[in-house]
């Protein structure tokens, strides 16, 4: 099959460039011939809150590969072209994140359909709408809607915020498959070593993008009722001074440990070796590619019940769930996990019919049908 993929790519960090840059080498795997087309501008550079946005020492993508440009409606017709360009095209899929970029991703499914009727234009919606979105986001989303064929999504809640926009839309709910890719964890003692974090305490970690609906705020409060250390791991999004008024309000300044920057993968071996658990406070998610990177190293979750969070977690098991916005109860589901641990063997054993279940091939194959 003739598929093109226009989104985001390496030299894009973050978690969708990951999930596409796997995505692309799944389907290539699977014998299909796969077409990647780049932003050359993903952001303008107002509306993106972090330092950079491509990985340390690559610059902005440019060339043929990378056509498209947020805020240059030219390039949104030339890609369109391009797409076409690449033979018979049989699948264009389009991911979506967040609705500043709705507006191309709209035009570039517009002029594909028109240029090439017979070309199924798949949306891949990692998002309903954007993260805190505002009702403009959503108007926005449903512009894009309006012009794909079908639509694929990670987790039932946003194939329910999908079908809000646009009813008639066909919307399939597949899975959030785990990334393999991954370095191993280093010892827990060398982990916790090189970040300075003493062996003898309990050490959860708050990992990724600092951002309001991630719940920062209720973790950093139930803390106020627990003994763990925390190892925050992450580009703060927002004011990082209102964290720390918390922090300096329930004298947790000894118990927390900061990397107050994007994080690269090839930390990773050493964040996730040296964490006892991931904890996830969400006020609100769909699905998250942190919950892949933890089964991965096999990491358990303390996590809220919100989107597709509590479909990775088994009770008791691999973690513990709770409800959003309590920090009280997060306190005791934290005090809890730690004071009967299950051993990492355990762990590792039920996450791995989860792994086999939410493997790459398995996606691309679902993906197509």
């Amino acid at each position: 099959m003739n598929i093109a993929i226009a989104s985001t790519f390496h030299p894009y960090r973050g978690g969708i460039a990951a999930f596409n840059d796997r995505l692309a080498l799944s389907l290539k795997d699977a014998g299909h011939n796969v077409h990647c087309l780049n932003w050359s501008r993903q952001y303008p550079s107002l509306l993106f809150p972090g330092e950079t946005q491509t990985i340390s020492g690559h610059n902005r993508p440019k060339g043929s590969d990378a056509p498209l440009d947020s805020i240059n409606p030219r390039s949104w017709r030339s890609t369109a072209k391009r797409i076409l360009e690449k033979g018979d095209i049989e699948i264009l899929i389009l991911p979506f994140w967040h609705a500043s970029l709705a507006p191309a991703l709209r035009s570039v499914a517009k002029r594909v359909k028109k240029l090439s009727p017979n070309t199924r234009v798949v949306a891949l919606m990692h998002n309903a709408s954007s993260h805190d979105g505002s009702s403009v986001d959503k108007w926005l989303t449903k512009r894009f809607l309006k012009q794909v064929d079908s639509a694929i999504t990670l987790s039932d809640s946003v194939k329910n915020g999908v079908i809000k926009l646009r009813s008639d839309l066909d919307c399939k709910v597949l899975f959030h498959p785990l990334y393999d890719h991954y370095t191993p964890a280093i010892n827990k003692d060398e982990a916790r070593a090189k970040l300075g974090i003493s062996s003898e305490v309990d050490l959860g970690l708050f990992f990724g993008l600092i951002r309001p609906y991630k719940g920062l705020d209720v973790l950093l409060e139930s803390m106020a009722n627990t003994s763990n250390h925390l190892l925050i791991a992450g580009e703060s999004y927002e004011n990082w001074g209102n964290y720390s008024k918390l922090i300096d309000k329930y004298n947790l300044g000894d118990r927390i440990h900061t990397i107050s920057r994007f994080v690269d993968e090839d930390e990773l071996p050493v964040i996730f070796g040296a964490s006892d658990c991931l904890i996830l406070p969400y006020k609100k998610a769909s699905q998250s590619g942190v919950v892949a990177t933890a089964l991965h190293y096999n990491t358990p979750i303390i996590a809220s019940r919100v989107g597709d969070l509590e479909n990775s977690v088994i009770e008791g098991k691999t973690g513990k769930l709770v409800h959003p916005q309590r920090a009280e109860e997060l306190g005791d589901a934290i005090n809890d996990w730690f004071s009967n641990p299950q051993s990492k063997d355990s762990v590792s054993k039920e996450y791995r019919t989860i792994k086999e279940e939410k493997s790459w091939s398995k996606f691309a194959d679902q993906l197509l049908i």
